[in-house]
């Protein structure tokens, strides 16, 4: 398959899983009716039922997608994580600081343009984040970084190096794989703010993730960093900040 034909069925399979994850849920009647259905039969309090339910969802058509192009390039699944080089270690601390700055430094700037901004709130109010704040505190964790492994394996794996296989340029791949990430995270969310938040996020992980496994080889230290990175701020949008207008941690069913 030739690059240009790898990376329109890359959008196009991106579109398809993400559309089959959120459109049927968009009206908050049906997920409403859905988290009760849910919750009548596991036990569950619906909030808990419907977020792990759509994790599920959004892995199994997650697992889908990365079969189908995994299958149009010419990698084997085991060359997706490569081998940790030396020096591999240090790289990925210097990435772990270098991008919680980064995201920092672009949270700082909403700040600058509105200074009534609720960045904490807005976060917290995102469908699945507020679904991942209802669950018990360890889930808190585990969901979002489990999200955030397979998001690893299909974008910086699957995708950036099936793209350098298929003869791709680097800065290409980086540069595809990146938007197309944040494209993916964007159109998940109701708000600009949301929007600009794990839009500016997005292409720092992308940018940052996707240097770390060109370097590297393989998709193992992106992987560490986005899991540590969506687990910490996930988490994070739960503390209770000054002026918050709605308490984070309730699904908005």
């Amino acid at each position: 398959m030739s690059v240009p034909a790898f990376t329109a069925l890359t959008t196009a399979v991106v579109a398809v899983w993400l559309a089959l994850y959120r459109l049927p849920f968009n009206d908050p009647a049906r997920r409403r009716r859905t988290a009760l259905w849910l919750a009548g039969r596991t036990g569950l309090r619906p909030e808990a039922a419907f977020a792990v339910f759509g994790t599920v969802v959004y892995l199994v058509l997650g697992t889908v997608a990365l079969a189908v192009l995994l299958a149009s390039t010419p990698l084997a699944f085991h060359q997706v994580f490569g081998v940790p080089a030396p020096g591999t270690a240090l790289a990925l601390v210097l990435a772990v600081l270098g991008t919680s700055s980064a995201t920092v430094l672009c949270v700082s700037l909403l700040y600058r343009v509105d200074p009534r901004a609720d960045v904490p709130g807005e976060i917290a109010r995102i469908q699945w984040i507020a679904s991942i704040l209802a669950l018990p505190r360890h889930y808190r964790w585990i969901v979002p970084a489990a999200a955030a492994l397979f998001e690893e394996v299909l974008f910086r794996g699957v995708i950036l190096l099936g793209l350098g296989a298929l003869g791709s340029g680097p800065a290409f791949a980086l540069a595809f794989s990146t938007c197309l990430f944040a494209a993916g995270q964007v159109a998940l969310v109701s708000t600009r703010t949301q929007a600009y938040v794990l839009g500016a996020s997005s292409l720092v992980l992308g940018v940052v993730g996707g240097l770390l496994t060109t370097a590297t080889g393989g998709v193992l230290p992106a992987l560490v960093l986005h899991m540590s990175f969506a687990g910490f701020y996930t988490n994070l949008s739960a503390s209770p900040t000054p002026g918050a207008r709605t308490a984070p941690g309730r699904l908005s069913l």
